[in-house]
């Protein structure tokens, strides 16, 4: 028996990790894993980078981690995604951005698939929205149970193949909560929660528009969106 704490999508967004993490630290969980995107769009990427390369067991790479650190190329991601890019590329130690490099696009442990954004082509970061979208990803599964960030929006889809889980978003959710999302899973007994944790969100916000970033990027912290 295992009990998991899975977030993803931090997005460089310490204030909504430094709750998420107090949250975990009072579950008494066995392993926690982050999922990618550590950053892209917040104003602290060496903050988030350094705390959860202290406090996770797993913690697998992001489209905006590869391309924080020059794996990929950005020519398809919007302005703000880009501009983003851009200043975190800038920021980012020799350190981080050679241990961002080195992270694992998918992890398989305990009879459970870890990755960023789908099994199927991990490196092509497909999309997940709908039921029928899990139906065909877990075609390619690796395990009986996946878990996904990616999209910031969770849900828990039971699939012919298997489940497949999106964990939330912690540092830019995009379904109308504001709030940091994380997810607990429990191998013995397969029940998964999702956790929803206030934080301040206003002073991530200032903190984004202090360093010159988009403030689409601060506004939307927000709304949820």
């Amino acid at each position: 028996m295992v009990k998991y704490a899975i977030f993803s999508d931090v997005h460089a967004n310490l204030h909504a990790l430094n709750r998420v993490l107090e949250d975990i630290e009072q579950q008494k969980v066995d392993r926690t894993v982050c999922l990618g995107d550590l950053v892209g769009y917040g104003a602290f990427p060496n903050q988030v980078v350094d705390k959860v390369r202290d406090t996770c067991d797993v913690v697998i790479a992001g489209n905006h981690d590869h391309a924080a650190v020059g794996i990929m190329d950005i020519s398809a991601f919007n302005e703000y995604a880009h501009r983003a890019v851009i200043w975190t590329r800038d920021k980012l130690s020799a350190i981080n951005t050679k241990w961002l490099q080195s992270r694992p696009l998918n992890v398989v442990e305990n009879e459970i698939q870890f990755v960023h954004a789908s099994p199927v082509e991990p490196r092509k970061w497909h999309y997940i929205f709908s039921k029928d979208d899990a139906q065909r990803a877990m075609e390619h599964a690796e395990a009986g149970t996946v878990f996904v960030g990616h999209t910031h929006v969770p849900f828990d889809y039971m699939t012919r193949l298997g489940r497949l889980i999106n964990v939330g978003s912690v540092g830019q959710p995009r379904d109308g909560n504001p709030e940091a999302a994380y997810t607990l899973f429990d191998t013995a007994t397969g029940e998964r929660r999702l956790i929803h944790i206030a934080y301040d969100v206003h002073a991530a916000k200032d903190a984004i528009i202090l360093e010159g970033l988009p403030p689409f990027l601060a506004e939307r912290l927000v709304m949820g969106r």
